[in-house]
Parts: C-alpha cells; sequence; structure tokens
C-alpha cells in the first residue's frame, strides 16, 4: 500500500478535524512536541494528531512517511483503538 493510498484510508474514517489547532498547545504547530501528548490523548486529540501530521505532509513531502516509518502513525492509530475499547 502507497503512502497516498494509507492517508486516504485515514481520511476514509471521517474523523479528520478541519479544526485540528484548536487541539493543539504550540503555536505555531509543532509536530514534534504535540505528538508527545500521544500516550495520554483521548479520542478527539488522537483524531486531531492524525490531521495535523497529514497537514504537516502537505507542506513537507514524504514527512508522512518517515513518521510512518517511525512508527508514530502506529502509536496514534493504537491509542485511537484503545479509546474506542473503553
Amino acid at each position: 500500500m502507497t503512502n497516498k493510498e494509507k492517508i486516504k484510508k485515514i481520511q476514509d474514517l471521517g474523523d479528520l478535524k478541519s479544526n485540528y489547532a484548536d487541539y493543539m498547545t504550540t503555536k505555531p504547530i509543532n509536530c514534534n512536541e504535540e505528538l508527545q501528548r500521544e500516550a495520554n490523548a483521548d479520542y478527539e486529540l488522537c483524531t486531531a494528531l492524525l490531521t495535523a501530521i497529514l497537514r504537516e505532509n502537505h507542506f513537507s513531502n514524504d514527512s508522512f512517511e518517515h513518521r510512518q516509518r517511525a512508527g508514530q502513525v502506529d502509536e496514534i492509530l493504537k491509542r485511537l483503538v484503545a479509546e474506542l475499547n473503553k
């Protein structure tokens, strides 16, 4: 599966936040710092974090692929599942 296909799958969830910046604590948004919040993130923050890294990819090509290889995308998705299973 290509990165574009993966992004499409995530977008198909329908929970990406157009107001993702409202969930962030850094201005301008610093994805590295924001991703440190993942361990305690609720469902809404997880979807905002996913949106933020997808937007980051728009401005910095291949950043999503780098984050995916580093396991950051999987960690957010695992946290999302954990929140849904509560």
